[in-house]
């Protein structure tokens, strides 16, 4: 039986009053999806076959695929055509134009139940009629009255005891009603328009009193809330302004937005639907060709809601060799004011991440990157071929810190293996949770360097700290110039210990600034307790030295001697205690050495001191040159002075005033 599945298959129904007009029946066109033999004997067989439609076919198997700047409508049609329908297979009966969405998601969800769910969302209904000229059914989408199929007035008459007369008619109607919520209030958040207040609430039927209460709606995914829909500001978004709705006439007052996809307008299908529906009709009809989608008057009905008539919903018949045909259906009264919305279907929920890698135009050796700080990537569970660096929407990267121009953001570069996480599960809406290395792209920190903390850039800058106990070391640096900044354990590449303590060095030039002052110091205090300006040793020092030279000023004056300058070493002492001022002091406990084998050279625009406790010698293998512009002193206070030549003269001269010796 094999050949017989999937099949194409048409049958008929018509009724007894139609047999001598063969033509006027009603024809079924579909595909044999179940065939089954229930029993067989010598004499006969029993088999039951499935007749589905085409569209039946499309829940065969799931799917997970991608759709970008693309319509609803757009991606219906595309999904249709992958599946054989051509434009004499289905019609277009809609009154509104629908704009491009820069991501739309299939998610492990079957076609059929993929273009259910984005048609209902919209409140696009379908339903089928038979083709004119072809022999063929045909999928008609729509969204306004319009779409409706307008069949002849049916009378409302209770079939009559055994018999069939052949007269299509109405029977058994019954209706139920409930009250639903007054009005629809739907919010969303566009992080693209963070401040934007897209709360928005609708009741588009406030004069009724079969209403109560609010039926609010997080997330319908939408960019404004009214007015506008606001532009993607993206490179590869939709550029398109979107289409406005043609307004249905109003008789409540009410100042409609309809703006196709806003969140007032998805407020007001919302309720549109709730609506439509607050009053359900349930009936039987031998009418054969009853099906769902139609309009049809009922003349005689006892029930006063439906004088304009009712919209079928749905339809299950029956018949055999031994009863007429017959057929229940479920219905809504017909309002003009009031059209008729599919419910929406539950979106896919995406649970925990997705893998993908980050995408370039060109292998971009930085981040390929928009100036909003987001990345393209490509699905892995996408099929579909596209233009490298354009597989997905720009996808917002999640980050442990950020802020107003400022955050932790490390450039993701093409290839690198991402887990996409979804807002509230919603498919549509990816985001980049976090990196992940792969077999590809190895982690740098594994079971051989195990206690290192390492952050490294693709170009190599690094900050590496090290937590192996008694080793401990931080290590800042880049590769231009080897410039690196090492602190603790100092080790080479090989880990060997090379130092201790810190480490600043570059093959470039280097540069030690500080505004306020500069203290350098080789005395601590243990365990880095002491504070930071901790510099009383040094100041000692200059107290020290400044005492000396106000003492031999003493004695340098009473021996009418020219006396050093103290005030100017006062001055000193005063600015760089705590550093007051901008100053620099340097001391060290066990001794300072400037050495070079080139110049050294000290100079100042004001006083030059040199002061010791003890010994002071100046040595040079060649030449001592001393010159003042002005007086030149030179004072021994106790043990006298000493003036030897070597070899060759000395010479003593007052070129123009007098020489004096006592």
């Amino acid at each position: 039986f094999n050949p017989v599945i999937n099949k194409p298959l048409t049958s008929a129904i018509r009724s007894l009053s139609d047999l001598p007009a063969v033509t006027n029946k009603r024809t079924l066109h579909g595909v044999i999806t179940e065939f089954s033999q229930l029993s067989v004997n010598k004499d006969e067989a029993h088999y039951q076959v499935v007749l589905s439609s085409r569209l039946a076919r499309l829940a065969i198997g799931k799917n997970s695929a991608i759709f970008q700047n693309q319509s609803v409508v757009s991606v219906v049609e595309e999904v249709l055509r992958s599946h054989g329908f051509t434009g004499i297979d289905y019609r277009l009966a809609l009154k509104d134009s629908y704009p491009e969405r820069e991501f739309i998601t299939q998610w492990q969800e079957s076609d059929l139940e993929f273009i259910q769910r984005l048609l209902a969302d919209v409140g696009i209904w379908f339903r089928f009629e038979t083709h004119a000229e072809h022999d063929c059914d045909v999928m008609v989408l729509s969204d306004y009255e319009q779409g409706y199929a307008q069949v002849a007035n049916i009378d409302y008459k209770p079939p009559s005891g055994m018999a069939d007369t052949g007269i299509e008619s109405v029977w058994d109607i019954t209706l139920h009603s409930e009250v639903v919520p007054a009005s629809v209030t739907v919010q969303d958040y566009n992080y693209r328009d963070a401040k934007a207040d897209l709360l928005t609430d609708i009741n588009t039927q406030p004069k009724t009193s079969t209403t109560q209460g609010t039926d609010y709606r997080y997330e319908e995914h939408y960019k404004s809330g009214q007015g506008q829909q606001s532009k993607p500001n993206d490179k590869a978004a939709n550029s398109n302004q979107p289409q406005t709705a043609n307004p249905s006439p109003q008789d409540d007052g009410i100042e409609q937005d309809n703006t196709i996809e806003s969140g007032q307008w998805y407020a007001k299908i919302r309720h549109e639907q709730a609506i439509s529906q607050q009053i359900i009709i349930k009936g039987k009809s031998n009418r054969y060709n009853l099906a769902p989608g139609q309009w049809i008057n009922i003349n005689g009905s006892p029930l006063t809601n439906i004088n304009d008539g009712i919209l079928i919903l749905s339809v299950q018949g029956q018949g055999n060799r031994t009863d007429a045909y017959a057929l229940t259906f479920t219905a809504i009264p017909y309002q003009a004011l009031k059209p008729y919305r599919p419910a929406p279907i539950r979106w896919p929920q995406v649970s925990g991440t997705l893998p993908a890698r980050v995408t370039s135009p060109d292998n971009d050796t930085y981040g390929y990157i928009d100036t909003h700080g987001r990345y393209r990537v490509k699905f892995n569970f996408d099929l579909k071929e596209w233009k490298k660096g354009n597989e997905s929407l720009w996808v917002r990267l999640a980050k442990p810190y950020s802020g107003n121009t400022y955050g932790f953001h490390f450039p993701l570069i093409d290839g690198t293996e991402v887990a996409i996480a979804f807002m509230n599960g919603n498919p549509d809406r990816p985001y980049i949770a976090h990196a992940m290395h792969d077999s590809a792209h190895p982690d740098h920190v594994t079971t051989v360097n195990k206690h290192r903390n390492v952050i490294r850039t693709p170009a190599n800058n690094k900050l590496r700290m090290d937590d192996k106990r008694g080793q401990e070391h931080i290590k800042l640096a880049t590769e231009y110039g080897k410039t690196q900044l090492n602190l603790g354990h100092l080790v080479d590449n090989k880990k060997s210990q090379r130092g201790e303590g810190f480490e600043l060095r570059t093959d470039e030039w280097g540069a030690i600034a500080a505004n306020k002052g500069l203290y350098l110091t080789t005395q601590t205090e243990p365990k880095a307790q002491g504070k930071q300006l901790d510099m009383q040793a040094a100041i000692n020092q200059l107290e020290n030295a400044l005492s000396i030279a106000k003492a031999l000023q003493n004695a340098a004056t009473q021996s009418d001697a020219h006396s050093a300058d103290t005030d100017s070493q006062d001055q000193l002492k005063a600015n760089l205690s705590e550093l007051t001022q901008s100053g620099l002091l340097a001391y060290a406990q066990e001794g300072i050495a400037l050495t070079s084998p080139e110049n050294i050279q000290l100079t100042t625009n004001n006083s030059l001191t040199l002061t010791s406790e003890n010994q002071t010698d100046i040595n040079a293998l060649k030449n001592v040159t001393v010159s003042s512009s002005e007086a030149i002193g030179l004072f021994a206070h106790k043990s006298g002075m000493k003036l030897f030549a070597n070899q060759g003269d000395i010479a003593v001269q007052a070129q123009n005033a007098n020489l004096n010796m006592a």
